[in-house]
């Protein structure tokens, strides 16, 4: 790991400490709130990203942040997408549900976008203080008590029944929601973990094959989608083929282990969408 990464890890895994660790399991209902139905923020969403703000921007001066909390009280932030400066992406508490829920599947997620174009991505497991960490170009690498490993996604099998998927379709439009749904009936496991951080990495690590998205909030999907990447996986829009960047806020997005499965998978749920 580089010094940069470094820097941004020990930012994140202090936050973590400082901020998140210790309300877990411990919130106090008053610290507990909804933003919109279903869509909940805590404290130390609040506070984590409030804590990493200046310092990130310090780190890189010039640069800015678009943090999920501060675009919720403020949508003209999402502007920041559209200039070429340089741009972190911070979801202080991916999985905010499962935290307040004191499940164990939540993370920390940060990344930076240079001209557009994601360049360095990092996911903090807090609970296992486990990073998935990549640059464009430079690899991907799993980093636990146990060292560093270069992440390789590996191939998916090739048959449904031997797949793993999560399908999220809560925001699809209507022919995509039905033909994913059709879809997932021949997988052999689907689950539901409700957290991009754990999502993403479950596919770099090749312990899952498949996840659909259609909201693609920039702090959700820019760190795991350059993770992914550089581990040999996919991100695209299964409607244009166009891969993911992190302006296109929406699109039945299908994230895969390898082009092949992409491709494979692609193309069963356009032909169940096309006879819907």
């Amino acid at each position: 790991m580089d010094r940069f990464a470094e820097d941004v890890s020990a930012l994140m895994r202090e936050v973590a400490a400082r901020e998140i660790m210790p309300r877990f399991r411990a919130l106090a209902d008053h610290e507990v709130e909804e933003k919109e139905k279903g869509d909940l923020v805590t404290v130390a969403d609040r506070a984590s990203e409030e804590w990493l703000t200046p310092k990130l921007e310090a780190l890189l001066p010039g640069s800015h942040v678009l943090g999920e909390e501060a675009a919720a009280a403020d949508l003209s932030l999402m502007s920041l997408l559209d200039r070429d400066t340089r741009l972190w992406t911070v979801d202080p508490v991916d999985g905010t549900a499962n935290f307040v829920a004191g499940k164990e599947t939540f993370g920390v997620m940060l990344s930076l976008i240079e001209k557009g174009e994601v360049t360095h991505a990092w996911i903090y497991l807090p609970v296992t203080n486990e990073f998935a960490i990549a640059s464009k170009g430079g690899g991907a690498w799993w980093h636990d008590a146990s060292g560093a490993v270069q992440l390789q996604a590996g191939a998916s099998p090739h048959e449904p029944a031997a797949q793993s998927a999560s399908f999220y379709v809560r925001f699809m439009p209507d022919e995509w929601k039905g033909a994913i749904g059709a879809h997932s009936a021949g997988i052999g496991r689907s689950s539901a973990y409700l957290c991009s951080a754990v999502d993403y990495t479950n596919v770099a690590r090749g312990r899952h094959d498949f996840v659909t998205y259609h909201r693609m909030l920039p702090w959700d999907h820019a760190p795991g989608s350059l993770i992914l990447r550089e581990a040999g996986g996919v991100v695209r829009d299964m409607e244009t083929g166009m891969d993911y960047v992190p302006r296109n806020l929406k699109g039945p997005h299908l994230v895969a282990r390898d082009e092949e499965s992409w491709q494979r998978t692609a193309a069963a749920i356009r032909a169940l969408r096309a006879h819907l």
